[in-house]
């Protein structure tokens, strides 16, 4: 692809909820990170800083899964792939928690150079077999690091 390997991103993460016709819950967060590309998957990591400790997170973005992994104060590894129902967990100081998601669409966006600029992703959220509603994330990216001749 001709691209630096690691470009340094600030991240914008913004999910929305919504359960029956209870107004909608928005959490937005941002971040610094870095995004590359590698073996056909867009990589983004990134750091949540809370006052009990540290989260390691990644996000790998491919054009048909988007895959979240966290390691640290939160722990979970989910996999979102439009129309298919994925199960995994979510480990907190709460405790652990089964977490099931039917994704119903993803869009990605890109730069006029390839970059990954945003990925989206709606999702039907369970945990422990409770539905807790349909989300909505929206992950933007800005390059930090332009080197335009």
């Amino acid at each position: 692809m001709g691209k630096p390997p690691v470009q340094e991103v600030s991240i914008e993460l913004i999910s929305e909820s919504s359960l029956g016709t209870s107004p909608s819950d928005i959490h937005k967060a941002a971040y610094s990170g870095q995004l590359y590309f590698m073996n056909g998957t867009w990589y983004i990591k990134y750091i949540e800083q809370e006052e009990e400790g540290q989260t390691n997170a990644t996000v790998k973005v491919k054009e048909d899964e988007i895959v979240v992994i966290r390691n640290g104060l939160v722990s979970m590894r989910q996999s979102y792939r439009p129309g298919i129902k994925t199960s995994g967990s979510y480990v907190s100081l709460a405790g652990e928690m089964s977490m099931d998601t039917d994704t119903r669409d993803i869009r990605l966006h890109y730069d006029e150079e390839g970059y990954l600029t945003a990925a989206v992703w709606v999702y039907d959220l369970h945990l422990n077999e409770q539905n807790i509603g349909r989300y909505t994330v929206q992950c933007r990216l800005t390059r930090l690091s332009c080197n335009t001749y």
